[in-house]
């Protein structure tokens, strides 16, 4: 783990300390739901890919409820750009000196101004909601993952079943709160112009019957074991350039490089455009919807590619597709699925203390160059299905 991976888990097991005495002795009773509820509070801290799952569900309550969200400051943009109809209540990070005074201010302005129901989008975190709900009197949706004790802080519970996609447990947290719930992917804002010109130059200039392929080898702050090893990241993306002719295009957040130049050293001299730190969120969103597949492991930018209709195909270990696995139909999802996968889980705050990480070393290079041969030979003109075939048996 590094880091930052370290300082979250020490974030986890604050919540844990300081969860367990608040919802076992400060906690109110439960409360009454209302039938009909206009205005609503949502929580959910973490995660730029679960905002966009929860996308749908704010598109569904558009023009017809008042949705605020509280969440965390990283995820402004993509609220602004994508779902610009809802409030967005941004904190700092929480190892930031800003966050408790961001917190207070926030709580106050909620007591002045309550929602008629909270729901909670967190599977373990207790904390979040125990502060809003109390400032608040505003009763609560959520989820009772098992041992993690949230059911005192729940006035309508949702069962946790592990086996259901998180798109569908939030569409049915949604739906218990009172409020009208969609199904499937998307949709997001895609402005082409959030593109820089000059990155949308390089494209265009290499565009020429060349499909587009985005890698991802990243995934984010939370536990770098979901990571495939970045040199079957460059492994693969030489055999796509030499065998479809791809286009190759890295992204990744900016402290990731490191990560990246790992990636771009296996390339050889695959020709490639490094684009790690160079967009936002609206930037990438915009990337991805030109794009003709996303090879990725279990992160964000998954769910993008989902909501703005681009195949993918997607690297599992640590966690399970069946619970965060891609819905666009055509998209694949590859997973080992060794006897100790997945380790990470809702009911043990998704804290793995693996390092070895062979589930994703047990993700092959063939079988993935495979799958996206296959993905990227459905989007090309008939006369160059053949050729692509005859280079991947």
């Amino acid at each position: 783990m590094n880091a930052r991976s370290r300082l979250y888990d020490a974030l986890k097991s604050v919540d844990t300390l300081a969860g367990a005495f608040t919802t076992r002795y400060l906690c109110s009773p439960r409360r009454p739901m209302p039938a009909a509820p206009q205005d609503v509070l949502a929580i959910r801290l973490w995660g730029l890919g679960n905002l966009a799952l929860l996308a749908p569900q704010f598109h569904a309550a558009r023009g017809s409820h008042r949705v605020r969200l509280l969440t965390l400051e990283r995820n402004g943009d993509f609220v602004t750009q994508h779902t610009p109809w809802i409030k967005p209540l941004l904190l700092p990070d929480p190892a930031s000196l800003r966050f408790a005074p961001r917190l207070a201010r926030i709580l106050r302005n909620l007591r002045r101004d309550s929602p008629e129901v909270i729901i909670d989008f967190e599977q373990f975190l207790r904390l979040p909601l125990w502060a809003v709900r109390t400032a608040t009197g505003a009763p609560s949706v959520g989820l009772n993952t098992p041992g993690q004790g949230r059911l005192p802080l729940l006035d309508q519970v949702v069962p946790y079943d592990p086996t259901r996609h998180v798109a569908d447990t939030f569409a049915a947290l949604w739906d218990a709160a009172g409020l009208p719930a969609a199904n499937g992917p998307g949709p997001l804002n895609v402005a082409p112009s959030a593109l820089p010109a000059s990155i949308a130059a390089k494209l265009d200039r290499n565009s020429a019957r060349r499909p587009l392929v985005v890698l991802h080898p990243g995934s984010g702050d939370h536990f770098p074991g979901r990571r495939w090893p970045p040199e079957r990241f460059g492994q693969l993306a030489s055999r796509l350039a030499q065998r479809a002719s791809a286009q190759i295009v890295i992204t990744g957040l900016p402290d990731e490089r490191r990560l990246i130049r790992r990636v771009r050293e296996s390339l050889g001299s695959t020709a490639h455009l490094d684009l790690s730190g160079e967009l936002d969120t609206s930037g990438l969103v915009a990337l991805l919807a030109r794009a003709n597949l996303l090879i990725t492991n279990d992160t964000g930018p998954l769910h993008l590619a989902d909501a703005v209709g681009t195949l993918a195909v997607a690297l599992y270990g640590p966690n399970t597709p069946h619970r965060y696995g891609p819905r666009k139909a055509g998209s694949r999802a590859v997973f080992a699925d060794l006897p100790c996968s997945p380790c990470l889980d809702d009911r043990s705050m998704k804290r793995s203390k693996c390092e070895h990480f062979a589930c994703m070393e047990a993700v092959n290079v063939d079988v993935v160059e495979k799958i996206s041969l296959e993905l990227l030979e459905q989007q090309l003109p008939h006369p160059h299905r053949e050729s692509l075939h005859a280079v991947s048996r």
